[in-house]
C-alpha cells in the first residue's frame, strides 16, 4: 500500500486509551505522518471544547467535531452544517412521540443545552452547560446554530431508539449513535463524517483512494466506507467488523492501535 495523503481518525474507541488519552505511541506516529506529508484529520462526535486540547499534541489539518457539523482548518473562521430552525422543530415534534421519556440536548459547537428533560451523565461537569431550558421551544431558541440534536431517552437500548428514530424522521435528519446508552445524535440531512471528509478531501485534490480512516461505531460508518481504506479497531462495534462490510481491522484502541498501523504505513 503506498502512503496516503489523508490520515483521519476519530476519538473516542479509536485513538484514545483506556485512560481517555492519546499514548505516546499513537501521538508519534501521527506527528511523523504529518512530517511525511500526510494530512492528519480529527473526525469524531465531540463538539470543539473537549477536542482542542486533543487536536494540540500533533499537527490537525482540520479538526472535525459534531459528527462532521462543526469543521476547523487552520488559519479559518469554523465550517458548520447545522440543522435550522423549522426542521429542529419537526424533529422534536416527531421524537417525543417515538421515544418515550425522551429529553433534548443541543451542541451549538461554542456550547451545550438542554431542556428540563434531558437527564444529564453524572460525569458531566456543571461548566460544559450553556443553559438548561424549560422545554424545547424554548431550548431551541436559546440554542443556535443547531450542529447536533442530541435526544436521550433512557432504559431503551440505543438501537431499538436508533431504529424507531430513524423510521419516524426519515430524510429529514442523519441519525447515529456513537456507544452511550440511550443516546442518539442527529445532524442535518447529508451531514455526518463521511461527507465532511469528502469535502475536505475535494478542496485538497485528495482522492478516497488516497485515505485512510480509522473508526470503532457506527458513526464513524460513512468516513470508513468513503475512504478508500477503512479501519474498524478490534475492539469496535459489531457492525463495523462484519466482514461483509469489507473494512480491515486495526488492533485495539487500548493496543495503540491507530499508531501501529500509521507505523507501518510509514514503513511501507
Amino acid at each position: 500500500m503506498v502512503l496516503p495523503r489523508v490520515i483521519a481518525t476519530d476519538l473516542d474507541g479509536t485513538l484514545l486509551g483506556r485512560s481517555g488519552e492519546v499514548s505516546e505511541r499513537n501521538r508519534r506516529a501521527l506527528i511523523d505522518a504529518a512530517d511525511a506529508g500526510v494530512r492528519v484529520v480529527i473526525i469524531t462526535a465531540r463538539p470543539p471544547r473537549t477536542t482542542a486540547a486533543i487536536a494540540s499534541l500533533f499537527d490537525c489539518a482540520a479538526v472535525v467535531c459534531g459528527n462532521g457539523a462543526h469543521t476547523q482548518v487552520p488559519g479559518r473562521d469554523p465550517w458548520v452544517r447545522a440543522i435550522d430552525r423549522e426542521t429542529s422543530g419537526t424533529l422534536v415534534d416527531r421524537l417525543r412521540t417515538t421515544l418515550p421519556g425522551v429529553g433534548f440536548g443541543v451542541e451549538t459547537g461554542l456550547g451545550f443545552y438542554h431542556d428540563v428533560d434531558y437527564h444529564l451523565e453524572s460525569w458531566v461537569p456543571p461548566e460544559w452547560v450553556s443553559g438548561v431550558l424549560d422545554d424545547t421551544d424554548a431550548l431551541l431558541e436559546a440554542a443556535n446554530p443547531v450542529t447536533k440534536l442530541i435526544a436521550r431517552a433512557e432504559g431503551m437500548p440505543v438501537h431499538l431508539m436508533h431504529e424507531a428514530a430513524s423510521a419516524s424522521v426519515g430524510p429529514l435528519a442523519e441519525v447515529t449513535y456513537s456507544g452511550a446508552a440511550g443516546l442518539l445524535e442527529l445532524t442535518a440531512t447529508g451531514v455526518n463524517k463521511g461527507s465532511t471528509l469528502a469535502l475536505l478531501c475535494e478542496e485538497w485534490g485528495v482522492t478516497a483512494d488516497e485515505v485512510v480512516a480509522f473508526g470503532d461505531m457506527p458513526n464513524d460508518h460513512s468516513s470508513l466506507t468513503w475512504a478508500g481504506t477503512g479501519y474498524a479497531m478490534e475492539n469496535g462495534h459489531p457492525e463495523l467488523l462484519d466482514p461483509a462490510l469489507g473494512l480491515r481491522v486495526a488492533p485495539s484502541s487500548f493496543e495503540d492501535g491507530v499508531g501501529r498501523v500509521v507505523e507501518k504505513l510509514l514503513r511501507d
